[in-house]
């Protein structure tokens, strides 16, 4: 079951964010906003044995000698199949759950135009979800349904100033 986030920090620069977990042995994590145009957002529900899980994106931690946009490229094919690369750091925040405090990086990848509207992915990967399926969907950015409160939606604001710089061509 998942437990409300509290933000304690403000956006960090990636290389701050990083140099402050690593000094206080904090736990990295990454979250994966995808999108195939600029007004859908990728999410996944968990299967119906996991109710609690709610509507998320693509998000883990950072393995040991990973850099958080590896991460980023690795959770999100652990989690939806999808091989994509350079990802665009949007935001790092630091949060803390009770007592435990975490950075957590935020990061923008494009899917192709042609990936599908919706499918199921078997886990390949994760300390928990391995073996899992998850229904895969896009969904439009201003109706994500993603659970509140529990940091997948804290950095959609720099998702959409992104969106709204880059050019339509590279999108």
């Amino acid at each position: 079951m998942n437990t409300p986030t509290e933000m304690t920090g403000y956006d960090l620069p990636l290389a701050e964010a990083i140099a402050l977990a690593q000094a206080r042995g904090w736990r990295q994590r990454v979250l994966a906003y995808i999108t195939r145009a600029p007004h859908e957002l990728l999410v996944f529900e968990h299967p119906p044995l996991y109710p609690d899980a709610g509507i998320q994106v693509p998000a883990g931690g950072v393995d040991p000698g990973e850099t958080p946009a590896e991460a980023a490229v690795r959770e999100t094919y652990e989690e939806t199949g999808l091989r994509l690369h350079s990802p665009v750091h949007l935001a790092s925040y630091h949060w803390t759950r009770g007592e435990t405090s975490q950075v957590w990086h935020y990061f923008w990848l494009a899917a192709p135009v042609a990936t599908p509207n919706d499918w199921p992915h078997w886990v390949t990967g994760g300390e928990t979800d391995a073996g899992m399926t998850f229904h895969c969907r896009f969904v439009s950015q201003q109706a994500h349904g993603l659970i509140p409160r529990f940091g997948y939606e804290t950095a959609l604001p720099a998702l959409q100033a992104h969106l709204t710089r880059a050019a339509p061509a590279t999108l």
